[in-house]
């Protein structure tokens, strides 16, 4: 019986605990920190894209700032590379507006998405 191939996954999130975590579902992922590293990626294709709103060890930055995951999804929205149109995006932010606007985007793009909040262990 052969296993399905884990599917080809990049993750933005400035949290290595987040990072840990999901390298542990999705050994193979890639991991970026920064929307300019994800932006970088984005030449590549992915069966899935795992995006984080807030950055840079901040949390409910201004979606207009250029270090946020929201850069990514107007690149993305600009730009509509052909080799990520069956791309799956999920937006993983805990800023439910910020992601809320992050998947409207996508969606509006014509991408598929999801929104599945990363539960954090050190939440109170």
């Amino acid at each position: 019986m052969s296993r399905k191939p884990e599917p080809k996954t990049l993750f933005l999130d400035d949290e290595a605990e987040r990072a840990e975590r999901f390298l542990h579902t999705y050994p193979n992922a890639a991991w970026v920190k920064t929307s300019l590293e994800c932006i970088d990626m984005l030449k590549e294709p992915w069966d899935m894209i795992s995006l984080d709103h807030d950055l840079g060890g901040e949390r409910y930055v201004d979606s207009g700032r250029e270090d946020c995951g929201m850069e990514v999804v107007r690149w993305l929205a600009v730009n509509k590379p052909e080799h990520l149109k069956q791309t799956h995006f999920v937006v993983h932010s805990l800023n439910a507006d910020a992601a809320l606007d992050m998947l409207n985007i996508l969606r509006a793009s014509g991408y598929k998405c999801s929104y599945r909040p990363f539960i954090s262990l050190d939440m109170d």
